[in-house]
Order: structure tokens, then sequence, then C-alpha cells
């Protein structure tokens, strides 16, 4: 059985519809992708996919490859608790399959974590 997640991505850089039908077709070419609608006019996206064969960061390199870009967000913070690398590790993982991460990173020793939505 397939399962289906969805990702939501700004997208920068399209000029006009032709720009968003194009960027539609390569996402829908990503092996795993289901459905990719872009909207021109609030210049996003929303992609239907399978998680075991595809992720949002292959999203953001495609989308890239055609020459437009993702507009990401970033977020940071103080982790408090951990008492040694995997347990950052574990909480980096945790973090990275949350929806609409793209990518998130923790650091043991600063007690932080830095998350790209």
């Amino acid at each position: 059985m397939n399962e289906k997640k969805e990702a939501n991505l700004q997208i920068s850089g399209m000029t006009c519809a032709a720009c968003a039908n194009r960027i539609e077709k390569g996402l829908k070419k990503v092996e795993g992708v289901h459905e990719a609608n872009v909207n021109f006019a609030l210049e996003k996206t929303k992609i239907m996919y399978d998680p075991t064969k595809t992720n949002p960061q292959q999203f953001k390199e495609k989308v890239e490859s055609l020459g437009y870009g993702i507009v990401s967000d970033k977020a940071e913070f103080t982790v408090s608790g951990m008492t040694c690398a995997a347990c950052a590790n574990r909480v980096e993982k945790r973090l990275n399959k949350l929806d609409g991460v793209n990518k998130a990173t923790v650091n043991f020793a600063l007690e932080s974590a830095t998350v790209d939505f």
C-alpha cells in the first residue's frame, strides 16, 4: 500500500503561468510523486507523494534544477535535557520526520536545534 504525504512549498522566480506549468510537469516526473499542483498567483505548490520513494529535499532540488527557488523559513531552538550525542541524533531524526520540515540539525554540545521548513 502506498503511503501518501503532502508537502507545500513556496516557490520564487516564476514570472508567468508557463513557469508554473513547467515546475508542475517537472515535479510530476520525480519518482514517488502522485500529484503536483502549482499556483502561479500564490507562488505555492502542493505535492502529494510517497515518503518511501521521495522527500521534500528532492522537490527542492528539482525546482532549483528548473531555474527557480524554494523559499524556506528557519527556526532555532534550545534543546535541554540531552545527555549524549545519541540523544541529539534521536531528536534530529524525529524532527526530520515531521511534515513540513525540510531539514533539521541538532547540536549536542550547543544544546540547539536548527529547523528549515
